[in-house]
């Protein structure tokens, strides 16, 4: 008898259950059927190697990592629009700021109706002008679109640079 309960509980256990769908956090204001979860390690990858390329000021990783279409949503109301826009503006800001960029946070995440994948992350942005350093906190939120930057959210605010 304690075959058979051992066999049955093994038989029972082995049944497939129905998967569910995954659901997500979250909300976006376009869509209210949209939620997110967290994303894979490769976006991650991506954000460091723009960031590098960034403090490294190496203008032709940077373009390998842009696409065409560009986006840049700034926090003062700025939109860049295009890839060869954004990089002769950051080119010239490069030239009078010497910017270096201190991550300090990021997730990436996906959109469990739409696929988009996102990295939202911080970062602590030292600008150099006429002898004069400033600390500014930025937050970025990075849509990567065939493993392309397409769009960028920027927020920031001025900080005291961390010691």
């Amino acid at each position: 008898m304690k075959k058979y309960i051992l066999l049955f509980a093994i038989l029972l256990a082995s049944c497939d259950t129905p998967a569910e769908e995954t659901q997500g956090f979250g909300f976006w204001g376009g869509d209210e059927e949209e939620t997110f979860i967290a994303g894979p390690s490769e976006t991650t990858d991506l954000y460091n190697k723009f960031i590098d390329a960034h403090n490294e000021q190496d203008m032709e990783v940077i373009a390998s990592l842009l696409s065409e279409d560009l986006v840049i949503y700034h926090s003062d109301g700025r939109t860049v629009e295009g890839k060869a826009s954004h990089l002769e503006g950051l080119q010239s800001w490069f030239d009078q700021t010497n910017p270096s960029f201190n991550p300090y946070w990021g997730m990436p995440y996906v959109g469990v109706n739409k696929g988009e994948t996102w990295m939202i992350a911080a970062h602590q942005t030292i600008t150099t002008v006429d002898g004069n350093e400033t600390s500014t906190g930025t937050m970025l939120d990075i849509q990567f679109t065939d493993g392309l930057v397409s769009i960028i959210i920027v927020y920031d605010r001025q900080t005291q640079p961390q010691e």
